[in-house]
């Protein structure tokens, strides 16, 4: 007689276990850290300009810039980790 515990054992599953991360999570992480950088840095640089008092939001523009630079520099580097 079959027990229904024999059903979910490993030798008897046809789908495969993986260890490592779906393509979907490692890309929607890669994703999230793109955004959440660049959100701090231009809240940072607004923050910064608005307690310097700049007409010209200098501060915002370089630090979203910098961010956009080292998003991209962090999503490369996650890529080659393949």
């Amino acid at each position: 007689m079959k027990k229904d515990s024999d059903d979910f054992s490993d030798k008897n599953s046809k789908i495969p276990v993986t260890k490592s991360p779906t393509g979907f999570l490692k890309y929607s992480g890669l994703a999230m850290q793109m955004l959440g950088t660049i959100l701090v840095f231009t809240y940072g640089g607004y923050k910064l300009d608005e307690w310097q008092q700049n007409k010209v939001p200098v501060w915002t523009l370089i630090l979203s810039l910098t961010s956009i630079g080292a998003s991209l520099y962090l999503l490369i580097r996650g890529f080659a980790k393949k």
